[in-house]
């Protein structure tokens, strides 16, 4: 039987898409039908890394662009300088300390049914995602192509989505980002690769829309770094707007009130974490040191994402 509480606080879905640039998205509609759909139903921003906000201080480090530290800190919900993941090697993690947000959920509240799907193993074979989500599954986008293990993630979260009762659920797509590197993002095949990740999540916002009509989901979509004009992005040096601009898409459709088209006020990569809990009803603990903040629910009516 699903989780009553869950049920009564709403359902979540991120989505990750690997080095997207924002531009890129932004520029034509037809190149990402789907998410330009997405931000007309609710909203959206963008920050610079490694903060994103004045208030945040001056950095403690530089702009680590590489997608180790990025998912640790879209994750855990905290950045570098405490999940310590400066780097693709992973080296000085602490997600004991700083576990990922599904995990914080599902023992938070044991009844949540919680599941997670990437293209990039490396999110599950350096302990990016824990051993205490419900499902984990990495199709491996290394060995065969991002393209292909993509579309086995879609099918994957489709599956769950439509013959499953998941409360959260955690989606990567690197397509992108693969494109980005060989042949950048001015490139038709990083726009190949885009339109093929917004047809995705096209299929797991109809496998949701399929739901009951009772349920509440909230979407999110973002991105860890962005690209050079020539492909790649820097890593430990990685301090050009074109690398470190990311952006986060905000949608709770079915009258959940989200005005369409509204701007979020530069939310950050480490924004994600506490927002998904916030929409499941639990309670940040301040012993968790989460250093993001939840992202506001405006107030006006707003239409369906579809």
């Amino acid at each position: 039987m699903p989780d009553a509480e869950a049920t009564a606080h709403g359902k979540v879905l991120v989505v990750g898409m690997d080095g997207l640039r924002h531009d890129r998205l932004t520029r034509e509609p037809a190149n990402a039908p789907v998410l330009h759909a997405l931000m007309a139903a609710g909203a959206h921003g963008t920050s610079l890394l490694p903060y994103g906000r004045p208030e945040d201080g001056p950095p403690a480090g530089p702009a680590y662009t590489d997608s180790g530290p990025g998912w640790s800190s879209v994750l855990t919900g905290v950045w570098p300088d405490r999940h310590g993941v400066t780097g693709n090697d992973f080296l000085g993690a602490d997600y004991t300390r700083y576990p990922d947000f599904l995990s914080r959920a599902a023992a938070a509240r044991p009844g949540l049914r919680t599941a997670a799907v990437v293209s990039w193993p490396e999110l599950v074979d350096r302990g990016v995602l824990g051993a205490a989500i419900g499902r984990r599954v990495r199709h491996d986008g290394e060995s065969d192509g991002y393209a292909s293990a993509d579309r086995r993630v879609a099918d994957t979260a489709v599956r769950w989505l439509t013959e499953d009762d998941p409360d959260l659920v955690f989606v990567y797509f690197g397509a992108t980002d693969e494109a980005g590197h060989a042949t950048g993002p001015l490139s038709p095949a990083y726009d190949e690769a885009l339109l093929a990740q917004d047809a995705h999540l096209g299929r797991l916002l109809a496998a949701i829309a399929a739901r009951p009509a009772h349920e509440h989901w909230t979407v999110l979509v973002t991105t860890d770094h962005g690209h050079l004009d020539t492909g790649g992005h820097g890593g430990h040096g990685g301090d050009t707007r074109a690398e470190r601009e990311v952006f986060v898409i905000l949608a709770e459709p079915r009258g959940a009130g989200v005005p369409g088209g509204i701007r979020l006020d530069t939310p950050r990569l480490i924004d994600i974490a506490p927002t998904v809990l916030d929409r499941l009803g639990i309670p940040a603990d301040p012993a968790w040191e989460l250093q993001g903040r939840v992202l506001s629910r405006p107030t006006a009516p707003t239409s369906d994402w579809s």
